[in-house]
């Protein structure tokens, strides 16, 4: 495995990164995440583990691809969005994968339920640990111990992790994440505008964060800024 190699041809938001998280009540989770790279082995395997647990749309997937963008081209990299591989032959996709520096499975509570991945993620977990070198993350919606899985001693394995729940980000906190994110994309997003935004669009964090893609575009189109109306006009709201 290459450095940076991806087991799948998967191309990662370039806009999810460390910089573009709004920590809120996080900070703790943050600073675990941002050191993980530089931690040097052999490591413990609490220091391996990590699961990162909390509903969809709070950010678990943006902090997983920070990690990686974060590890630099020396590390060698598997990432598996599980939720599309859950039909996939376990064995194979897994296979060498505990040779990689950073090994991310999104999604992982999607798997647990099967019984070739109960399995071999069960088998995975066993190999990174005993070499004392791999970095495992793992995300799901519940807590390590609440999660639903087929394999008593895979959840017992579950349960070595450092965990973390993803706390979301208050209203106010939610308007700053999108200035930032529109920052980051040389827009100019007024506090009126990701104010209506958050109100008429719901408060999930990937809903916001899709709409302000659209409204990229939208502006580099018809070279316009971005005000209530126009928000209004290409949103259809």
């Amino acid at each position: 495995m290459s450095p940076q190699q991806l087991p799948l041809a998967v191309q990662l938001p370039d806009d999810e990164i460390f910089s573009t998280f709004l920590a809120g009540d996080n900070l703790t989770l943050l600073s675990w995440l941002e050191s993980l790279p530089t931690t040097e082995p052999p490591l413990r395997r609490s220091q391996q583990l990590t699961w990162l647990s909390g509903a969809s749309g709070v950010g678990k997937s943006h902090l997983m691809h920070s990690v990686i963008a974060s590890a630099g081209s020396q590390y060698r990299i598997a990432y598996l969005p599980l939720r599309e591989l859950a039909k996939a032959d376990a064995s194979a996709v897994l296979q060498g994968i505990d040779q990689a520096d950073l090994i991310c499975l999104d999604d992982i509570d999607t798997v647990t339920l099967e019984q070739n991945w109960s399995f071999e993620l069960f088998s995975l977990i066993n190999r990174v640990t005993d070499n004392e070198s791999t970095r495992l993350v793992m995300t799901a919606k519940q807590s390590a111990a609440q999660t639903k899985v087929l394999l008593p001693d895979l959840q017992s394995r579950f349960q070595w992790a450092t965990g973390f729940q993803v706390q979301p980000l208050n209203d106010e906190e939610k308007i700053n994440a999108l200035i930032l994110r529109a920052q980051w994309r040389g827009l100019e997003l007024p506090n009126d505008v990701a104010a209506f935004m958050t109100q008429r669009l719901g408060r999930s964090m990937r809903d916001l964060m899709k709409a302000l893609n659209e409204l990229d575009k939208a502006s580099i189109t018809y070279q316009r800024r971005l005000t209530i109306p126009f928000v209004k006009q290409v949103l259809e709201i």
